[in-house]
């Protein structure tokens, strides 16, 4: 995956698209968010075995393991490099807690109850690299 020469541009017009969509599974959960960031990053669609597969999170457990590595984690893993947090910069993806986010640079956004949430770098246990 290559980033787009706009990319910064796409990702921050994607937040900001998304700043209040509430978390959704199956249309905006953690993995479709750091999905669509890749999307608006590189025009690469990393979830297009998962869209429209599930709808709550049963659902996703079991997409995950269909069509995934196991776990959200896994999954990653398997799709992008992985790379020690502290490495993690704007537009890569990022775990906290076991939800995937975007990092923005000392912060990453996630998609939460009501909306995006923010986490610091402090809290992030995994990161992956996103395109070159």
């Amino acid at each position: 995956m290559i980033r787009r020469p706009d990319w910064e541009q796409r990702l921050a017009d994607y937040l900001a698209s998304v700043a209040d969509v509430p978390h959704a599974y199956g249309r905006h959960d953690c993995a479709l968010h750091g999905a669509n960031a890749v999307l608006a990053l590189t025009g690469e669609d990393a979830a297009t075995r998962f869209r429209g597969r599930y709808q709550t999170e049963i659902g996703a457990a079991r997409a995950l393991r269909r069509f995934g590595a196991g776990s959200v984690e896994a999954t990653f893993d398997a799709t992008f490099p992985a790379i020690p947090p502290a490495l993690a910069r704007r537009g890569d993806l990022v775990m906290a807690d076991g939800a995937i986010g975007v990092c923005v640079g000392g912060e990453a956004v996630f998609a939460g109850e009501t909306g995006q949430v923010r986490w610091p770098r402090a809290d992030w246990t995994r990161a992956w690299r996103v395109g070159a």
